[in-house]
């Protein structure tokens, strides 16, 4: 796969101890790592993902949506479809190059359900603070709002999470957009679930996501640059 999307990205992976980060300005970006790691699996792993958004829309749909409605807005419906299926069937997940350059129609809260249309997931774990949606796929789990931004153990409880349901020996990845932390206080907070994801995990995916981070943020003087190092120092200081 060529570097240009990494530079495109500023995208560069932290290595500590045998956790390896990789963080991505956009979040669809991500799905390029995890097709990465994922050739190196026997197995595809599942995706725990931590965000304030359900990243979850269907592959391309924003994209074939708005080419649908332009081209004939009775047939919508029918149009998306075919627009999103052609979209699939010019990837050729064994050649990463080829969703790479599908990757400008790729909206930002889409890169979960292509990666498992596509292979490179077998199911995921979307904990977020807006909706817990009943997809024929996944799991959805929505943070109470009490507990938005926090790592504790009880904010799994709430949200209905367990370690419980993921493969004990299979593999994990773990993504984590920082909108979902609206202050420093967050990362004081990290329990023995997070510390687990972190150790099971056989790669990280960390998306800036700075404008959505710069809305929903609470504190002021937290920055998206405090709040990355943030993170990547409490995933250090969690692996064992």
């Amino acid at each position: 796969m060529s570097k240009n999307w990494r530079d495109k990205e500023h995208a560069r992976t932290i290595t500590g101890r045998d956790k390896n980060i990789t963080v991505v300005d956009d979040h669809q970006y991500a799905i390029l790592v995890w097709a990465e790691l994922a050739a190196q699996l026997i197995k595809p792993p599942v995706l725990v993902s931590i965000d304030y958004h359900p990243d979850t829309d269907p592959p391309f749909w924003l994209w074939a949506t708005q080419k649908a409605i332009a081209k004939d807005p009775e047939r919508e419906e029918c149009l998306k479809k075919q627009f999103q299926d052609q979209k699939l069937a010019a990837i050729d997940p064994l050649a990463l190059e080829s969703l790479e350059v599908q990757m400008s129609f790729m909206n930002n809260d889409e890169q979960i359900n292509t990666a498992m249309a596509l292979g490179f997931l077998s199911d995921y774990h979307m904990i977020n603070c807006m909706a817990k949606h009943q997809y024929a796929t996944g799991h959805h789990y929505l943070v109470p709002r009490a507990s938005f931004g926090d790592l504790s153990d009880e904010m799994f409880v709430r949200a209905g999470f367990s370690l419980s349901l993921l493969p004990q020996n299979g593999p994990v990845f773990l993504d984590i957009d920082l909108d979902y932390f609206p202050d420093p206080a967050s990362f004081q907070t990290a329990g023995s679930v997070f510390r687990s994801l972190v150790n099971q995990a056989v790669g990280i995916t960390i998306a800036r996501s700075d404008k959505y981070f710069d809305y929903l943020k609470q504190t002021k003087k937290f920055t998206l640059g405090n709040c990355e190092t943030a993170c990547i120092q409490l995933i250090h200081e969690c692996s064992v």
